[in-house]
């Protein structure tokens, strides 16, 4: 049995998108800006995970101090 709940229009777009009825494809290429954000953040907090498991020493052999990781792979 399957229940679907049509008023979802009290919880705005982010009701739209949990309450969609099985049309993941569809609604994931309307919201390819957001996939790919995603994916771009996850990129991002991988490479910085990566920076901070490693030490003061190799950290300084490439010119970056642990305080400076973030702004690093963000290229500000």
């Amino acid at each position: 049995m399957t229940t679907t709940i049509d008023n979802h229009s009290s919880f705005g777009k982010l009701g739209e998108l949990l309450f969609a009825r099985q049309r993941p494809y569809a609604e994931a290429k309307q919201h390819k800006g957001l996939r790919d954000g995603f994916k771009a953040w996850r990129k991002r907090r991988e490479a910085e995970a990566e920076l901070e498991r490693l030490s003061d020493r190799e950290l300084a052999d490439i010119g970056v101090s642990r305080a400076d990781i973030h702004a690093a792979v963000r290229g500000f």
